[in-house]
């Protein structure tokens, strides 16, 4: 497996993130190796603020770096490294909620956490979220099962309102005010 190489520990330093990237796309391993040694804790810390389940958090790290290592050939200039690889992270994270309909895996607030931050500052935002998506959930249960389906095809599988209509056997402008309804009622629930 690919990843298990990746174990190794780099030997090469690099003088910037330019150079590192360069070297990857020229199809040096080290370079893959440095950039998995340096930013994997930090990485897998990120994932888990993205989601709390573990297993899709190391699932999506591994992906990274495969993704990386096949797309090497057309990654642009990347000056910095992290910022870039959190971006392959939470696309990859995305891509597998929505593929496997872990609705319920990602946190609501999809920001990459910022490293200045102290412990306190992530654990009362930590809180907020938990308290963000107890509300919602709770503001989710006080609709019509109709309503909630919309919304679940709407919001959570992307479906437009017209495939809704065709999915469900409705008309169009029924879905549109099933739609309006929920929302008008997640709202005055979410005050």
């Amino acid at each position: 497996m690919l990843i298990a190489y990746f174990v190794i520990m780099a030997d090469k330093n690099y003088q910037n993130d330019a150079a590192c990237w360069k070297q990857l796309r020229e199809g040096n391993t080290s370079a893959l190796e440095y950039l998995y040694d340096t930013y994997i804790d930090r990485l897998f810390h990120a994932a888990l603020k993205m989601t709390d389940n573990r297993e899709l958090a190391k699932d999506a790290l591994q992906e990274i770096f495969i993704e990386i290592w096949h797309y090497r050939a057309s990654i642009g200039n990347v000056n910095h490294s992290y910022s870039y690889l959190l971006k392959v992270l939470k696309s990859i994270i995305l891509k597998k909620v929505k593929r496997k309909g872990f609705t319920n895996e990602l946190y609501i607030n999809e920001q990459a956490p910022d490293e200045t931050q102290n412990i306190e500052e992530l654990i009362m935002s930590s809180e907020r979220l938990t308290e963000q998506k107890s509300r919602l959930n709770m503001a989710l249960a006080q609709l019509t099962a109709r309503q909630k389906q919309v919304v679940r095809l709407r919001f959570f599988e992307g479906l437009t309102y017209e495939q809704i209509a065709v999915k469900l056997s409705m008309n169009y402008q029924s879905v549109n005010n099933l739609a309006f309804r929920a929302m008008l009622n997640l709202r005055k629930q979410l005050r």
